[in-house]
């Protein structure tokens, strides 16, 4: 019973929005200015991609950083335990306990 509940609920609010236009459209005073003029309405698809986009952009930005740090770390890391590895061991006397990491 829920179920269909749930399915007429959905497709009575999608056959409203699919036969009330006005009601799924940009807010009257944007609608009208863009009415006059053809060359609006591209550019506020252009202005609404370009916002929509700015937030990946910048996120992807910041998560490729930081994957490239992560790397140049651990490049780091290995050629550090790479060097430690070729080294001779430490002795007593000379006080030497080699790489530290």
């Amino acid at each position: 019973m829920n179920l269909i509940r749930r399915f007429a609920f959905l497709a009575s609010a999608l056959f409203v929005l699919t036969c009330l236009p006005a009601i799924a459209s940009a807010c009257p005073m944007c609608n009208q200015s863009i009415q006059e003029d053809k060359s609006l309405p591209m550019a506020y698809q252009a202005s609404i991609i370009f916002m929509l986009a700015t937030p990946f952009t910048v996120l992807g930005g910041l998560g490729g950083l930081i994957c490239y740090k992560f790397r140049q770390h651990e490049k780091a890391f290995r050629a550090a335990y790479a060097l430690q590895m070729t080294q001779p061991p430490a002795t007593p006397e000379t006080g030497d306990r080699g790489l530290r990491i």
